[in-house]
C-alpha cells in the first residue's frame, strides 16, 4: 500500500509535469482545474525555502510512525492502514524534495471554488490517512476506556450498566 501511494503519485506528477505547464485544463469551469504548479514549502507554503527543514521533519515523523508500529500502538488494521497511506503520501513529497530541481514539489490539483492551496496526490493520502488516523484513535480510545471501566466494575463486584433492576 505505501509503495502504491508513493507510485501513484510520482506517475500523476510525472504526468503534470509532461502535459500541464502553460495554461491550467478547466474540469468544471470556476471550480476544478488541473494546473501544474510547484511549492518549496509544505502545505499552504509553510516552511517555504526550508528544504533542509522539512526533509528532517518528513525523516523524524517516519521514526515516530516506527516508534508506534514497534510500541504497539497501530493494533487495529484501520491504525495501520491509515499511517501506511500517511507514510506513502510523505514519501511521494519527500521524493520531490530530494530528487526535483530545487525541491520543488509537484501539486495539480485546483479547487477554485473554495479558494483551496494547489495539491497532489500524496497530499491527499497524507490528509485522507491523518483523518482516519485520528478517528480511528479515537475510537479505539473509547472503547478502550469502556472496557476498563467495565472490567473495574466487575474486579469491584459492581452491577454493570447492562443490567436492570426492575424495582
Amino acid at each position: 500500500y505505501i509503495a502504491f501511494a508513493a507510485a501513484l503519485d510520482q506517475l500523476v506528477k510525472n504526468w503534470a509535469e509532461a502535459n500541464l505547464p502553460g495554461s491550467p485544463v478547466t474540469v468544471v469551469e470556476d471550480v476544478f482545474y488541473l494546473t501544474y504548479a510547484t511549492n518549496d514549502g509544505a502545505a499552504w507554503s509553510i516552511l517555504s525555502g526550508s528544504r533542509a527543514v522539512l526533509l528532517v521533519i518528513t525523516l523524524a515523523a517516519f521514526v515516530l510512525i516506527a516508534y508506534l508500529f514497534k510500541a504497539g500502538h497501530m493494533h487495529t488494521r484501520l491504525l495501520r492502514v491509515s499511517m501506511y497511506s500517511v507514510i506513502g503520501g510523505a514519501i511521494g513529497n519527500f521524493i520531490d524534495r530530494m530528487f526535483r530541481p530545487s525541491g520543488l514539489v509537484v501539486d495539480l490539483f485546483d479547487f477554485r471554488l473554495i479558494h483551496f492551496p494547489i495539491f497532489n496526490v500524496a497530499d491527499i493520502f497524507i490528509t485522507v490517512g491523518g483523518t482516519l488516523f485520528v478517528l480511528a484513535y479515537l475510537v479505539d480510545f473509547v472503547k478502550t476506556e469502556r472496557e476498563n471501566k467495565a472490567k473495574a466494575r466487575d474486579a469491584a463486584g459492581a452491577p454493570s450498566e447492562d443490567t436492570h433492576d426492575p424495582d
